[in-house]
């Protein structure tokens, strides 16, 4: 289900197609019934795309969402307390058995391995898609269900909740509340009222991904980087932060147009998070569903910070945003750096320092910390650690050194060309931060979209490249 690849495309118009000659069929021979068409339609639309990626990722879907779905039921049953024993006793083997896929696929190695030293030998397998999404996605489902009891939806529009294709695999993580009352009058049809701005954001996303990330992507492929120069190691860490961003948010903005295009408005999941000035303002404005999932569902009931015990709170929400993003410790030491960096800003009043000194030590921050994101080998990254940290790999024939990174005197051109097309989508960012416009407004103008049209046709790689976010 990658929204860059051609075949995405050509097999979400077929689906459509298909959907709307039903549609149409039950509109002369069953008028009364074709909301229902639709709405089967648009849940068939999601299987099918689900499962052109493997069977798998299917069956697994199809396990969460059916525990899920027994939790919504027993939750929205007459009678029914959550704090009795049985309700109690349920939701933990329910929430156990959602969580089971997860551990399985993306922990089971790490934990018994890693961390246990067992040794047990786990089957090659792939991780499927979008499961950690998923699974967040319907645990919160269920929650606001046992939440506010008695409010059971229909099973197809609760199927739908799950399976909308636009956000399924990579977010946004949506909520019950926003995302269930728009599918419930569905007619997966094209919004006309909604094409421009759908296609504003599906180009700028496609822009995003393409023009920056991907090329990105390819070139640190052939990076030659030294994990004891500071200056490589800051290198590649600037590279991945503006590499992932523009991967993640250009799939966002995608799924924000598509949504729009069916009439259906999702979450915006970013909001121009690297001109943040602390880091409570950055996890403001990034991975923005993420965040407010973990608010809800974790540090709110652990009392937020109204309890005596919040910079705890606060790091066990980060731990958990860690291991979530994935399996290994730098993804811990990542969300832990995180969750030290918000815990402090929230310590006392903001520092009245110059605010350009306090978005330079914000991202400055924050792109170090995806040195613990990127690597996984741990001998590696403790090398690349002990380089950031000692004054004399900051030498300055290490520094005159930066430029054997890259393979030749084109890529050396080639990411100067790069990084000025990310500088001047950052640059929109900004003025649309500076005029208080709506989020990415600049960039979306239909002169700025004709623009980017031609150049992503122009830059774009040849070789089709997935998400990076595909991968957690």
């Amino acid at each position: 289900m990658n929204f860059a690849s051609y075949d995405f495309w050509k097999l979400v118009f077929l689906c459509f197609i298909a959907s709307r000659l039903l549609i149409g069929l039950a509109r002369l021979v069953r008028p009364d019934r074709e909301i229902l068409v639709a709405k089967l339609s648009l849940a068939f639309t999601g299987l099918i795309l689900l499962g052109e990626e493997s069977a798998l990722t299917l069956i697994v879907f199809l396990w969460v969402v059916g525990l899920s779905w027994i939790g919504v039921l027993l939750a929205s049953r007459r009678g029914f307390s959550p704090d009795g024993w049985f309700s109690k006793l349920t939701f933990v083997i329910l929430l156990l058995g959602q969580l089971a896929p997860l551990f399985y696929y993306k922990y089971w190695d790490f934990v018994m391995n890693e961390w246990l030293g067992l040794n047990l030998k786990q089957p090659s397998v792939l991780i499927p898609m979008g499961l950690s999404f998923y699974t967040f996605q319907k645990i919160g489902f269920w929650i606001d269900t046992i939440r506010n009891p008695g409010s059971r939806p229909k099973f197809l529009d609760y199927l739908n909740f799950c399976s909308f294709f636009p956000q399924i695999v990579a977010g946004p993580i949506e909520k019950r509340g926003s995302l269930l009352p728009q599918l419930e009058n569905t007619r997966f049809r094209i919004h006309r009222e909604n094409l421009d701005t759908a296609l504003q954001w599906i180009v700028l996303g496609l822009a995003y991904k393409l023009i920056v990330a991907d090329n990105i992507g390819s070139l640190a492929r052939h990076f030659i980087l030294d994990p004891a120069n500071a200056w490589h190691v800051w290198f590649e860490s600037l590279a991945f932060g503006i590499r992932i961003y523009f991967d993640f948010a250009g799939y966002s903005f995608i799924a924000l147009g598509l949504g729009l295009l069916f009439g259906v408005r999702l979450t915006l999941n970013f909001r121009c998070p690297y001109w943040s000035t602390d880091l409570r303002e950055f996890w403001r404005n990034w991975h923005i569903t993420l965040g407010t999932w973990l608010r809800d569902y974790v540090y709110l009931p652990l009392g937020g910070r109204r309890s005596r015990y919040w910079i705890a709170n606060i790091l066990i929400v980060f731990l958990i945003s860690g291991i979530w993003h994935g399996a290994g410790w730098g993804f811990i030491i990542w969300g832990l750096l995180h969750g030290i960096g918000v815990a402090f800003c929230g310590l006392g009043k903001p520092l009245t320092i110059w605010a350009p000194l306090r978005w330079a030590v914000t991202f400055g921050y924050t792109t170090i910390a995806w040195l613990f994101f990127l690597e996984r080998d741990p001998h590696v990254l403790l090398d690349k650690a002990q380089a950031v940290l000692s004054p004399a790999s900051y030498s300055l024939a290490n520094f005159k050194n930066v430029a054997s990174v890259f393979a030749g005197p084109s890529d050396i051109a080639t990411t100067a060309l790069i990084f000025l097309f990310a500088s001047l989508f950052l640059g929109l960012e900004l003025l649309g931060v500076r005029q208080e416009t709506a989020a990415y407004h600049h960039a979306r103008r239909p002169v700025a979209c004709m623009i980017l049209v031609f150049l992503t046709i122009l830059l774009a790689p040849m070789e089709e490249s997935s998400f990076i976010y595909f991968n957690f």
